[in-house]
């Protein structure tokens, strides 16, 4: 028996061994103490009896030994506690009215006492003594002049009931200790199954164990270990297509087309020196992995890659239909990328998303793209931290008219400030935000913070403008949108006319019908809808006919090579002459020089914003800049 065969085999005897102990543990029947009175009867109790009455003396310690318990009597009060401490009585008889050295009652003392835990019987004369141990909460409250045989009866009520509850305590702990236990087992003796059933291959567990042997195969044989990670596009449309049985025989089917490319791995590795490592795995539901032997300089990974990509996007026939799947694969290799199996295998699931991303079938491991990820984490934590700590701004840039240089509106336009004075671009965190869901409430404070500015404006004397807003996808997808925009108009008293809702072409595109219906209930309350971007996404221009907008806006791609005869010229002129056939407002994005503004007045474009008049400006400097612009 090998080395490695004893030791899986002693491991399977420790998982038996941790099972039994728990199947017994968890079997064990429940004490009759805890439900039998008569049983705590026969079990000999103790009792401190503190007084310093001499007929509680005499007939308190009799009637209290006559009841079963080990009596222990002291009279001297300041020693009371420690007395208790020492003999762990079941119960404790004291009189009311007794002070330890400090002056604080001795029934106080004892039913303070963090680690003590024994009912107290209180022996009191005076109404105000029985109100007090009322109120520290004794177990029972004895009047003056005592029945003793009653004292000792409920004395023995109460010394039952405290080893009844230790009992059940004790129970409980000792249930909850199998519990884990069994859980303990059952958590091992899954970890050692090491094949997944529906495809025979190996386990994630046990890939990363095999990876790692590899690893130090490759070390010592001087060669390079290669851990590819295989997705597949659109499998959850299997799954959701032909339900899990049709998507298992799917799975099945990739399994043995991995099979045959470990053959094929293996009858290259014949040349190579040293070892030969090569194994596949089903790591989970949607995801395979590849690892094998190759060269120190990788040469023949290219080849071997593209032969996978090719056997696994075969068209799978299954239950009479043909399915396409389109594998992604990303790779990473030892020891360039890294040291450890885990990460190996991570890195190379991270090219994979990073192939799947870009639609490519192949992406090695890059820092640069696992940087990029880190930094996506590290701007989604912070992003919910600015949200609930209000770092959010708003700047305002001017939009002016082509003809008068009048100032017509403005354009509010979100601002990340950090601590060091710099700013988190929205180019780089909105995507995020739309991600990771933040996008429609950071949307819904963008909307109501603009509404509220407008207001304010208008409220200064400033001429009548019109605010433009952005609004993601994600929010105009979202439910309720149409009415939180009636709402913040509703709250701040503006007329629907004057605030613009810009959507990019694409945003706009993506899911058609949706976006169509929600632009119409968002025109029928007279809002303006602008397109911005215009002429980078994927619009045909006869969309522009069934959507109900008012204002397209030119990206400012086109804007900059504007020189009176090149092709972004004429592309604009074509523009603006689109928009004012069907009666839209045109708007010219990242206007930056005078010589552009001339060629867009012989155009006839109608407004236009930009670094040449204003960049984007807090609130006040963008008042003040219309009190200039009027003058």
């Amino acid at each position: 028996m090998t080395e490695d065969a004893t030791r899986a085999q002693a491991r399977e005897a420790d998982d038996d061994l941790d099972l039994t102990r728990s199947i017994k543990a968890l079997s064990m029947p429940v004490a009759s103490g805890a439900n039998d009175a008569s049983s705590s009867d026969d079990v000999s109790s103790s009792a401190l009896l503190v007084c310093r009455d001499n007929n509680a003396q005499k007939w308190g310690e009799k009637w209290l030994r006559q009841f079963g318990f080990d009596t222990k009597l002291t009279t001297d009060p300041t020693e009371a506690l420690s007395v208790a401490r020492e003999l762990k009585p079941d119960v404790i008889v004291v009189e009311a009215w007794l002070c330890d050295g400090d002056g604080v009652k001795v029934f106080e003392s004892l039913q303070d006492a963090a680690d003590l835990n024994v009912p107290l019987i209180v022996l009191c004369s005076q109404s105000r003594e029985v109100q007090a141990a009322i109120n520290a909460d004794a177990f029972d409250v004895v009047r003056k002049p005592v029945e003793w045989q009653i004292v000792a009866q409920r004395a023995k009520i109460a010394a039952r009931l405290k080893r009844t509850e230790e009992q059940l305590l004790a129970e409980q702990l000792a249930r909850m200790e199998a519990l884990h236990l069994a859980n303990h087992a059952h958590k091992k003796l899954r970890s050692s199954e090491s094949f997944e059933p529906v495809t025979g291959l190996p386990n994630k567990t046990k890939f990363l164990d095999l990876v790692q042997r590899g690893m130090r195969a490759a070390e010592r044989d001087r060669n390079a270990l290669a851990v590819l990670v295989i997705g597949f596009s659109r499998f959850r449309l299997v799954i959701e297509a032909l339900g899990q049985e049709g998507a298992d025989m799917v799975v099945a089917e990739i399994a043995t087309r991995m099979r045959t490319c470990l053959e094929n791995v293996n009858a290259d590795q014949e040349q190579m020196s040293g070892l030969r490592t090569a194994a596949a795995a089903n790591l989970d539901s949607l995801r395979f992995g590849l690892m094998f032997t190759c060269s120190k300089d990788c040469t023949e990974l290219a080849s071997r890659q593209q032969r996978l990509a090719g056997e696994l996007s075969r068209p799978v026939q299954v239950a009479g239909q043909i399915v396409h799947l389109s594998a992604c694969i990303g790779g990473a290799l030892y020891p360039q990328d890294a040291d450890a199996a885990d990460i190996l295998l991570q890195r190379a699931d991270n090219a994979m998303r990073e192939a799947h991303n870009s639609a490519a079938s192949f992406r090695l491991y890059c820092r640069e793209a696992d940087a990029a990820a880190t930094r996506k984490l590290d701007i989604e934590n912070m992003l919910y931290e600015a949200f609930d700590q209000n770092k959010f701004k708003l700047a305002y840039q001017p939009i002016l008219d082509v003809g008068s240089g009048r100032v017509i509106g403005a354009e509010a336009l979100l601002r990340w400030p950090q601590a060091d004075g710099s700013f988190i671009g929205p180019e780089e965190f909105v995507p995020v935000a739309e991600d990771c869901g933040l996008m429609i409430q950071l949307g819904a404070w963008v909307l109501d913070e603009s509404c509220r500015q407008l207001q304010m404006w208008q409220q200064e004397g400033l001429p009548p403008l019109r605010m433009s807003v952005n609004v993601s996808r994600c929010q105009l997808m979202a439910g309720g949108f149409v009415d939180s925009v009636q709402r913040a108009l509703k709250t701040y008293d503006l007329d629907p006319a004057c605030l613009d809702l810009e959507l990019s072409e694409r945003g706009v595109l993506v899911g058609l019908d949706e976006a169509i219906s929600q632009l119409h209930m968002l025109k029928s309350i007279n809002v303006q809808i602008c397109i911005d971007d215009f002429g980078t996404g994927e619009a045909a221009i006869g969309y522009l006919k069934e959507l109900p907008i008012d204002v397209l806006k030119i990206d400012r791609s086109y804007i900059n090579g504007l020189n009176g005869a090149g092709k972004e010229t004429a592309i604009t002129s074509a523009m603006v002459a689109l928009g004012q056939s069907l009666d839209l407002t045109v708007i010219a994005e990242g206007v930056e020089t005078p010589e552009q503004l001339a060629i867009l007045r012989d155009l006839a474009c109608d407004e236009y914003q930009g670094l040449y008049q204003s960049p984007a400006i807090s609130s006040e400097a963008f008042a003040d800049f219309v009190r200039k612009m009027k003058a």
